[in-house]
């Protein structure tokens, strides 16, 4: 055994060994012969390494990634001072009322509180602790107290559960200003910031032999606290001083101290909440990226004419402008410094191949900076592209820049030029949605759910391949063969659509910041999917509650409007398309526009009540004349309530922005019509 090498703990080396902080009090509970003094670990296991390997890497000689630039928090929650039982609440032994003393009664309480566990009826435990409580005893006592099976702390267990009652409402406020952090700005819980009060090492699980002894109380002077150095640091309990406060940035704890029973050394640290490792566009970059579907043709034009350009910025830009688009390049990517970006790229980046593996203009680009692992990415361009950066690339050295003359501030100068709001991640939004857009159009609506489902993450793979810089073997789907014969909730499918949901998961987290989440949930409304099937994360689904609302309001909308027309055969499934095209493709109006504008204006709830009673009633006749009619007067009814709109100051811009999206709609509805007509 290894515990067997190891040298005997004498009472010398207690005495011999520096204490730090008050000692008496921390200690009073260990007696000499169970204190880890030499921070070893008597297991049956293994030996613990000692507590002078332990080292803490501060912020000057750390090396490692900065893992916050603020934090703030209030320091640990230490447990509060003893208070001694009430004179009706006795120890007996051998039913006899024992008066003990502070320190002992205090022991007691220990194991009245790990009544009712699985501990208790292990005898190491009760001998462990039995003769840790002896050794709290006066000599009398100690000569007295021989038998455990005669302690009955049964009463002093009964009065611990009635005084943790009533500490719910202390608790509460405690968990307010202790529970909580910030770290850059954000609001964090804490795991754990309650230090442990005094009392009996109960392991988790397994066999200890350290199982019953005292756990000592733990003390200020026993932390170590991180925090943020340009801030004041979280004051210690009155009369007490912390151990050290350092700065390290490097490091996720926020407090940490050593125990002397078991040797190890806790950390403390804030729970990071799981949907902030999904990282999803802002809406305003989703909106700003509708925007640039109508600019995108002479953008294209424009960049396009400028290949053969007598100036050699405005070439290079016309290309950079070009891989932006189409190769899906990034100007700079703070989440990602270890990334060739398109300013930064080198001719010891690039490959050029006129022809390989039967394709032509093929241009190979490097996807990291780092030189162990080359990691390609192979894409066919244009030939006056590759021309181009033939041109580029000529007499050069493998270290200097393919497009010397263009700088990310140039370059982000004159996105910014072509349409307000523009980035290089823009363009990946824009092009990566119109590619799931067309990629779900080819989706049959009737198909069953397995060949769906398949559909969508084929479509994600596509963008996946488009918007990565990298090429990553993706384990390929499970292929349709009877997808047909299979029932509706059998086994099969059941098996099937698991199968299914290893492929999807890893691929949605992948492309969501890339992906406008309105398609998907709006294409999963159509079809009938659940949302969960796609979005199988809670924390996402948590965070795309907007366009999910969104995407119910419109499919709502839709349906109404449907019923109340009451078209049948072919001009029903003309105006089904149609709405399904708008509620998939045109995302323009998140759903708190509307929803905020109708409780805003009473005045149009009336009027768009008025509409879907009275108006939309008209449109229910019987034959297609009359539907295009009264859809007309709808069409000149809400026109006017929009210039009433318009004119009335009383009436929130968010209701003129919903009255206009109907106004679109309707357009639309009229279109079908007239072409059905």
């Amino acid at each position: 055994m290894f515990f067997d090498i190891l040298p005997t703990t004498t009472e010398s080396d207690a005495v011999e060994k520096p204490q730090v902080g008050f000692a008496r009090a921390r200690c009073r509970f260990v007696p000499a012969e169970y204190r880890n003094t030499q921070s070893r670990w008597l297991s049956r296991l293994r030996p613990r390494q000692s507590s002078s390997s332990v080292q803490i890497q501060c912020c000057e000689g750390s090396t490692s990634k900065v893992k916050w630039q603020t934090l703030e928090h209030n320091g640990p929650l230490f447990p509060g001072a003893y208070e001694r039982l009430p004179e009706n609440v006795h120890f007996l032994y051998d039913n006899c009322p024992i008066e003990l003393t502070e320190q002992a009664e205090e022991v007691a309480t220990f194991y009245a509180k790990v009544l009712g566990t699985p501990f208790v009826e292990l005898s190491e435990f009760n001998e462990n602790f039995f003769k840790d409580f002896r050794s709290c005893l006066s000599v009398e006592q100690r000569l007295h107290f021989t038998s455990f099976d005669l302690c009955n702390f049964q009463k002093i267990h009964q009065y611990l559960e009635e005084q943790q009652e009533a500490r719910s409402q202390q608790e509460l406020e405690e968990d307010e200003r202790y529970g909580y952090c910030y770290i850059d700005g954000e609001r964090h819980r804490i795991n754990q910031f309650r230090i442990k009060p005094p009392g009996l090492c109960c392991p988790r699980k397994g066999y200890s032999l350290t199982m019953g002894m005292i756990r000592p109380r733990v003390l200020p002077e026993d932390i170590m606290i991180n925090c943020d150095e340009y801030a004041e640091p979280p004051a210690p309990p009155p009369g007490h001083r912390w151990r050290q406060v350092v700065h390290d940035r490097s490091v996720s704890w926020l407090y940490s101290w050593h125990d002397l029973v078991s040797g190890n050394t806790y950390y403390v640290r804030a729970r990071i909440d799981q949907s902030k490792r999904y990282r999803l566009p802002l809406r305003n970059q989703l909106e700003t990226a509708r925007r640039l579907q109508q600019h995108l043709p002479s953008i294209r034009r424009e960049y396009r004419q400028l290949w053969s350009s007598d100036q050699w910025l405005v070439r290079q830009r016309s290309v950079a402008l070009y891989c932006i688009d189409q190769l899906a390049m990034t100007c700079e990517d703070p989440e990602q410094p270890d990334k060739v970006t398109l300013c930064d790229l080198r001719v010891e980046n690039l490959q050029l191949h006129p022809r390989l593996a039967g394709k032509k203009n093929v241009v190979r680009l490097q996807a990291r900076k780092s030189n162990r692992q080359r990691v390609y990415r192979s894409v066919c361009v244009q030939p006056e592209v590759f021309y181009n950066l033939r041109v580029f690339v000529s007499g050069k050295e493998p270290n200097d820049l393919v497009l010397e003359e263009l700088t990310t501030q140039l370059l982000n100068e004159h996105l910014e030029y072509l349409m307000d709001g523009l980035t290089s991640h823009i363009f990946c939004i824009c092009n990566a949605s119109q590619l799931l857009e067309q990629r779900l159009k080819e989706v049959p609506r009737k198909a069953s759910l397995t060949v769906q489902l398949l559909a969508y993450n084929q479509a994600l793979k596509e963008v996946h391949s488009f918007c990565s810089n990298r090429q990553r073997n993706v384990a390929p789907l499970p292929a349709p063969k009877s997808f047909r014969l299979t029932r509706r909730n059998s086994t099969e499918e059941q098996r099937l659509l698991k199968s299914i949901s290893l492929h999807t998961k890893p691929l949605v987290e992948a492309t969501l910041i890339y992906l406008d989440p309105r398609i998907t949930i709006s294409w999963c409304l159509r079809c009938k999917i659940p949302i969960s099937a796609i979005y199988m994360s809670s924390a996402i689904r948590k965070k795309l509650i907007w366009a999910t609302k969104w995407a119910l309001l419109l499919f709502n909308l839709f349906i109404s409007c449907s019923t109340s027309w009451k078209v049948i055969g072919d001009t029903g499934s003309d105006i089904w398309s149609g709405a399904s095209r708008i509620c998939a493709t045109r995302c323009i109006l998140p759903c708190d526009a509307v929803s905020n504008g109708l409780k805003r204006s009473s005045k149009l709830q009336a009027k768009a009540s008025a509409l879907s009673i009275g108006d939309l009633a008209q449109v229910s006749s019987g034959s297609r004349t009359g539907n295009f009619g009264a859809a007309c007067r709808l069409y000149r009814l809400l026109s006017f309530h929009s210039a009433n709109l318009e004119l009335s100051s009383a009436v929130a811009s968010s209701s003129m922005v919903s009255v206009a999206f109907l106004f679109e709609i309707i357009s639309s509805f009229l279109t079908l019509l007239a072409i059905r007509r």
